[in-house]
């Protein structure tokens, strides 16, 4: 399995534009894999991890047409990870000959997107799917997935997800604070995960709790701790962070040492991984 970062910030982005915070400087300064726009990922070059409004800038970037892309799972409704306007670009005539794009959401994500398909008369070239807590599914494309209840704005359904094909198995768990309890029986039932990207909204964590809503590196090793006390993760698995914010504190170069010493991969946009 293969995932690629396409945006690794939180909804400011890093530099945040207006900012004049040390980090957002800092990083200004040195370019790079300091510079981050907003959170999207993309599995084997056919599932994509959330829709946001950075999604036309990752494809020109990468230069990844996406048209080999049939899946998309929505984490939630806030407009970082899902911008429901762009989905006018899957309408004719804005684009062509595509086949169906299959959405899969919580509640208002899901309604959000039906909205959308229904406006522009779009049911044949795209289709949304209502997730909740605990379904375990097959995608459109082959994918066995599990959504997990997320500790993040109710307002929005958030969820996170466990992604298998060909025995490899994901954990995306971004916008979301320490682990509800109920998850982790439904991590467990679904098996011993090879990578974990976890969310880190409050890099290293110094001056906040960051429990509830996001994580830092502090809440990160405390459900690193449990997943491996229960068998969903162990020694080979690979730890990566992502979905960093300037109000967090820290520049990339100053994350990635600190990381390394609990075994924390530091994301950064263009990141590819292979496990």
């Amino acid at each position: 399995m293969k995932l690629r970062y396409l945006g690794t910030a939180a909804y400011e982005g890093v530099p945040a534009p207006f900012c004049r915070c040390r980090v957002c400087r800092g990083s200004f300064r040195a370019g790079g894999r300091a510079l981050r726009s907003r959170t999207q990922a993309l599995v084997n070059d056919d599932l994509l991890l959330d829709f946001n409004a950075d999604t036309v800038c990752h494809s020109l970037m990468y230069r990844i047409s996406f048209d080999n892309v049939r899946d998309c799972l929505i984490t939630h409704s806030h407009s970082d990870h899902l911008y429901p306007m762009d989905l006018e670009i899957l309408s004719d005539p804005i684009s062509h000959e595509h086949p169906p794009l299959h959405f899969y959401a919580g509640e208002d994500g899901y309604n959000k997107i039906a909205n959308e398909i229904g406006l522009h008369r779009m049911e044949e070239r795209a289709q949304v799917t209502l997730v909740r807590h605990g379904d375990e599914f097959r995608t459109a494309g082959g994918y066995r997935v599990l959504a997990l209840r997320a500790n993040h704005t109710k307002e929005t359904t958030p969820l996170f997800y466990a992604v298998e094909r060909d025995g490899k198995r994901l954990l995306y768990a971004h916008d979301t604070g320490v682990f509800p309890e109920e998850d982790y029986a439904l991590l467990k039932a679904f098996g011993r995960f090879d990578l974990i990207s976890l969310d880190c909204t409050g890099c290293l964590g110094l001056d906040w709790d960051w429990r509830n809503g996001h994580m830092s590196l502090k809440t990160n090793l405390e459900v690193m701790e449990r997943l491996r006390a229960e068998g969903i993760a162990d020694e080979k698995t690979v730890f990566v962070a992502a979905h960093f914010s300037h109000n967090g504190g820290q520049t990339h170069d100053e994350m990635v040492p600190e990381m390394a010493k609990h075994g924390i991969l530091v994301a950064y946009d263009g990141m590819e991984l292979s496990f």
